[in-house]
């Protein structure tokens, strides 16, 4: 079993090999065939590290084990971006694969707060996607970079909690820092103790998004 180093992350860059037009040589297959997905790390067993995956909506989750070790970089149960490819053939509810990339995110549960949404700090991001898989809602975006620790995290007003839709927030403070250049950043909020509720119909989150200003919230209806 190998192991593999798990890295923090806000920047990904993809380099590509572009082969000579008199020589063709192979190209590693970690740089050509591969997926990128938010999963959850479920630990090790004696194969390796366990990862699970759920679609988009409510699609059955699949287990995906492969044969590295994290050793202590990750805590069962956090949220992380993988790059990594099936090396089985047949779809089933445990795939076997490769693991190229293991990557720390943003891993957290939906907060609530009792304080006014007005005084929550929202700093600025430039979103490129919002997506629920399961119990979690993902984010893709990018933040100014710092060289110090911020707040970012998903943040429910209290006095929603009771309604068929449910105000959150997306809490973002640079603790008194200045931002410079823009770096792409990783997100996964769990809203499963929210989303099992019998009245719940509706979460509706709001982003202070400079990509999409005109846009104030996306709804994600149960």
């Amino acid at each position: 079993m190998k192991t593999l180093r798990h890295l923090p992350i806000l920047l990904i860059t993809v380099l590509v090999a572009l082969a000579s037009c008199d020589k063709q040589e192979d190209i590693d297959r970690a740089y050509t065939d591969y997926r990128y997905d938010i999963v959850t790390y479920l630990g090790n067993n004696d194969k390796g590290a366990l990862f699970e995956y759920w679609g988009h909506g409510d699609s059955t989750s699949v287990k995906l084990q492969s044969t590295v070790d994290l050793g202590k970089d990750v805590k069962a149960w956090q949220r992380v971006l993988l790059r990594y490819d099936f090396t089985d053939s047949q779809p089933s509810a445990t795939r076997d694969i490769e693991v190229y990339g293991c990557n720390a995110i943003v891993s957290d549960s939906l907060r609530k707060s009792g304080t006014s949404p007005d005084s929550l700090p929202r700093h600025e991001v430039k979103l490129r996607s919002l997506w629920r898989t399961g119990e979690f809602i993902n984010l893709h975006c990018q933040v100014e970079y710092t060289s110090k620790a911020r707040t970012f995290m998903l943040v429910a007003d209290e006095a929603t909690l009771a309604n068929d839709t449910v105000d959150c927030y997306l809490v973002h403070d640079l603790r008194g820092e200045t931002g410079t250049f823009w770096r792409d950043c990783y997100a996964s909020f769990n809203v499963g103790a929210l989303w099992k509720k019998d009245y719940f119909k509706c979460l509706r989150v709001y982003i202070n998004d400079v990509t999409y200003p005109g846009i104030g919230y996306y709804d994600f209806k149960k």
